[in-house]
């Protein structure tokens, strides 16, 4: 992951209530996961994952309220985000964190799939 991607996933978990974020494929892989502070229990890789993604139907996004937060849910090139977060947490800086990211994971993505036709023998 880059300095800059870096960046805009620590601008994120430096928010206000932010619990902690996840990147999982559209294949279901957890590709990433950052948590502030520890949790009793984290997310495991396995199949479920996989079926929750394919039940989100090509969704651009998603919000989820229960009891004590909330997880927005964001599509990007490569998958779901999925941001963790208390119920005080300023989702429009959740928000406009992410409209951020999107852009520079397209252009990540984009730079990788090139990646492999200029390398050097």
């Amino acid at each position: 992951m880059n300095i800059s991607m870096n960046n805009h996933f620590d601008e994120l978990l430096n928010l206000r209530d932010v619990k902690g974020l996840m990147l999982v494929s559209f294949e279901g892989q957890l590709i990433l996961k950052e948590f502030v502070g520890s949790f009793s229990s984290e997310p495991k890789s396995d199949d479920s994952w996989a079926l929750f993604i394919h039940s989100l139907r090509g969704a651009r996004e998603i919000e989820v309220f229960y009891e004590n937060g909330r997880i927005y849910i964001r599509k990007t090139e490569i998958g779901y985000l999925f941001v963790i977060t208390g119920a005080s947490a300023p989702m429009a800086m959740v928000r406009l964190n992410c409209d951020m990211l999107v852009p520079a994971m397209k252009k990540m993505v984009k730079r990788d799939k090139f990646k492999g036709l200029f390398r050097r023998n």
